[in-house]
């Protein structure tokens, strides 16, 4: 799977912020999802006390929900972690695990912000943009903005909104369990966002792409 050379990645604070708010112009909030046969889940791991990090991506059919592939990377951490810019810490290695992949999904999930972001453009958003791709961001946990109590039905969520703008949703993805952050990334509208995770959500409270790949990476560090 090819990916676009969007900027550099040796690059300090100041020169993120520029990058991120250069790239944010050329964020999609719509795009078709009808013809999506496959969809990916990616995650990154740490391991402790090692400069070491791993990344996974796993491929699944969309109708059917089995599994098509699965990858994974390993590298160096080349960036500090700085609130906001997580992307230019985790997108190098998963760039390279999604390099690896042979069945180009159609639409990526990650554990991350799309555009619930203070700069708009978080890393399912970052990621989007240089696969070129439609990209979900479904946290476990509120970057920014608020949001009213979401019922505590499957299926039920409440808008988060950051000064009268919306950003994404709080969703219950299973009854009476924390809900998620749901924020599109790129190519895809929230209502579209939302209904993907549902439809991938097997009985868990986060979509299987994305927890199958959690599942992966944590495995493959462990190993290491």
């Amino acid at each position: 799977m090819k990916y676009l050379k969007l900027h550099t990645w040796n690059v300090d604070y100041k020169k993120a912020v520029e990058i991120q708010e250069r790239l944010k112009k050329s964020i999609i909030l719509k795009g078709s999802t009808k013809n999506c046969k496959l969809i990916a889940g990616a995650d990154v791991s740490y391991t402790k006390g090692s400069e070491i990090f791993y990344a996974s991506v796993v491929v699944f059919n969309l109708q059917t929900m089995e599994r098509v592939e699965e990858v994974t990377a390993s590298g160096k951490v080349d960036f500090p972690y700085i609130p906001g810019l997580l992307s230019f810490r985790e997108s190098p290695i998963l760039l390279k695990a999604f390099a690896k992949i042979k069945s180009e999904p159609d639409v990526i999930i990650l554990d991350a912000q799309g555009i619930a972001h203070p700069r708009g453009i978080g890393l399912a958003s970052h990621i989007g943009l240089l696969l070129d791709k439609s990209s979900i961001g479904c946290a476990k946990t509120r970057l920014i903005g608020e949001y009213n109590e979401v019922g505590g039905e499957a299926g039920c969520h409440s808008q988060l909104t950051v000064k009268g703008k919306i950003v994404g949703a709080v969703l219950r993805t299973r009854k009476n369990v924390k809900p998620v952050f749901v924020s599109p990334g790129h190519k895809i509208d929230l209502n579209t966002s939302i209904d993907l995770v549902l439809k991938t959500c097997r009985g868990y409270r986060l979509p299987e792409p994305v927890r199958q790949a959690h599942k992966l990476v944590k495995k493959t560090a462990k190993e290491a």
